[in-house]
């Protein structure tokens, strides 16, 4: 994960500079940015980096921003979607258009409450007053020399409908929570994964049982996306203690 974090934290203009002469300032910079605070148990900063790397890995997506970029400082809360990424497509006349990804990441000890917390959050940022405000602030962060910024641009100005905007939008719903199947075992064996996909299987079908008939102010498409892991706090404890020591190690010399 540690890995993937210049290219979630890093801005398009630093991406496309990044090389072997500024590679370590430039990591240093991505370090720091995601946090600094001893209190990492309830930051969300980790489930949006898990959605970014599967997002760019499964999709073959390109970054549009990332609000984290865009914090104050180091350690506080931004808000608004925890992603937003847009996937090349070909449209059905052979010309090229844009998907918009834009998604909700929980990470959480169960994946029920998850499912709960992201139906809320829906809820908020699908009205219409919150889609033009975040529209607009999205628009007037995207990076002035990447390819796909004037297609953006259009499709988030005020006198394009929302509709239109929402032909082309697909919100991945990122859950990872806590598994007791997962916990069970050591490895990835065929008898692990046989597991694991009956017990997706039961959380697709209660989160579809819950939600599937409620109405959103606006009609979505959606994907979920659920990644059971041993424990949540496991994965708190091991990302913290290697984005530490990375701070750690690339501090400025007072000397």
């Amino acid at each position: 994960m540690i890995n993937w974090a210049p290219d979630w934290v890093l801005s398009y203009e630093d991406l496309q500079s990044f090389g072997w002469a500024n590679a370590g300032e430039l990591m240093a910079k991505a370090m720091r940015r995601i946090y600094t605070s001893a209190e990492y148990e309830n930051r969300g900063e980790i489930g949006e980096l898990l959605l970014h790397i599967i997002l760019r890995k499964f999709k073959n997506s390109e970054k549009a921003i990332t609000r984290i970029f865009f914090k104050d400082a180091a350690n506080h809360a931004v808000h608004g979607w925890d992603c937003v990424h847009v996937v090349p497509k070909k449209a059905k006349d052979g010309s090229s258009e844009l998907e918009l990804w834009i998604g909700e990441s929980k990470l959480y000890k169960d994946a029920h409450g998850a499912a709960g917390a992201v139906f809320s959050s829906l809820k908020e940022h699908l009205e219409t007053d919150y889609l033009h405000d975040e529209f607009a602030a999205i628009s007037d962060k995207l990076p002035a020399t990447w390819e796909h910024t004037p297609t953006l641009k259009a499709l988030f100005a005020r006198q394009t409908s929302l509709d239109k905007v929402f032909s082309r939008v697909v919100i991945p719903v990122f859950i990872s929570y806590n598994s007791e199947t997962t916990g069970r075992h050591a490895v990835s064996s065929a008898e692990y994964l046989e597991e694991i996909a009956v017990e997706i299987r039961t959380e697709w079908e209660d989160f579809r049982r819950r939600f599937g008939n409620q109405k959103f102010p606006r009609e979505v498409r959606a994907q979920l996306i659920l990644l059971p892991t041993s424990t949540k706090r496991e994965l708190l404890e091991s990302f913290d203690g290697r984005l530490k020591s990375f701070q750690d190690s690339t501090k400025p010399s007072r000397v």
